[in-house]
């Protein structure tokens, strides 16, 4: 996804309903899984190229302005004027965020505005990374990185899944377990993502542990790094694109989870992702003093 977000941060906790919240900032950004992840990796230093959702008339100045700052590579976008570009509008406090959009409407629209994969970008490619949202243009796109012989990532998937059986890494967050396997066991879940995929299988919880293995090794877990929240906005998309990077670097499965921890960590002090993400010399600043 790639979208353009209007965030309210709010001063105090998250109100009640039917009370008052006083809005201490806004921000108007780029947000989405694609767009975050692109602006992180690029910032790490990497060549990112986005598809997904076409630009339209309230989103595209936005969009291309932080996709020229960040030299993130958009020629393959289409720009609609007719209608007025994916957005949505966020309320934030340091521990929670709630998201008011259109994705409902967008994805059941009849009018499909969304890019369909190129092929000579994934031919080009070293690293992919796939939002499962597309649906049969996400398993698409997955079919060509497997034909081309390209590793991808991607994320809250079903175990059973084309896109996760041929995945170099999934991550899975606990808000998808728990709405997709609502009575499932997490421990015989993992199992099952293991089972079907030769790749490396992630469970992230939030600020509570996560679990990551592959078929056939140990299964390891970490806690996430404590670190002061601004905002839990975007962790996700941010931790998705550490393992995009330590997977690119041929970092162990060690490593690559530890810095993406780290990644997502960094992400929880600032916001928002767009106008100040973390730079590599941070990060690894960061795991050095932890």
């Amino acid at each position: 996804m790639t979208v353009m977000s209007t965030i309210h941060k709010l001063k105090n906790a998250y109100p009640e309903a039917d009370s008052y919240g006083e809005i201490e900032q806004t921000f108007i950004c780029p947000g989405g899984e694609a767009m975050n992840a692109a602006i992180l990796l690029s910032k790490l230093g990497m060549s990112a190229k986005i598809g997904g959702p076409h630009w339209g008339r309230e989103t595209r100045e936005v969009l291309s302005s932080y996709a020229k700052r960040y030299s993130i590579n958009a020629d393959g976008i289409v720009i609609d004027e007719s209608y007025p570009g994916v957005r949505d509008f966020i309320l934030v406090d340091d521990r929670h965020r709630t998201v008011f959009g259109y994705f409902g409407g967008y994805f059941s629209d009849s009018v499909k505005r969304w890019n369909e994969p190129e092929r000579a970008a994934i031919n080009d490619t070293d690293i992919a990374a796939i939002d499962p949202f597309f649906n049969d243009t996400s398993v698409r796109t997955a079919e060509l990185c497997v034909e081309y012989g390209k590793p991808y990532v991607t994320i809250d998937c079903r175990a059973d899944s084309f896109l996760h059986s041929h995945s170099a890494a999934t991550v899975v967050s606990k808000e998808y377990r728990t709405q997709a396997y609502p009575d499932a066991d997490q421990h015989t879940l993992f199992d099952q993502f293991i089972e079907l995929s030769s790749g490396l299988v992630v469970f992230t919880s939030g600020k509570d542990e996560i679990v990551y293995g592959r078929k056939g090794r140990e299964i390891r877990k970490m806690f996430p790094y404590l670190v002061d929240v601004k905002s839990t906005l975007g962790a996700g998309d941010t931790f998705r694109a550490g393992i995009v990077y330590g997977l690119a670097q041929k970092w162990d499965d060690d490593n690559t989870v530890r810095f993406a921890s780290a990644l997502a960590a960094l992400v929880c002090t600032r916001l928002p992702i767009a106008d100040n993400p973390p730079s590599l010399d941070e990060v690894n600043e960061f795991m050095s003093s932890r």
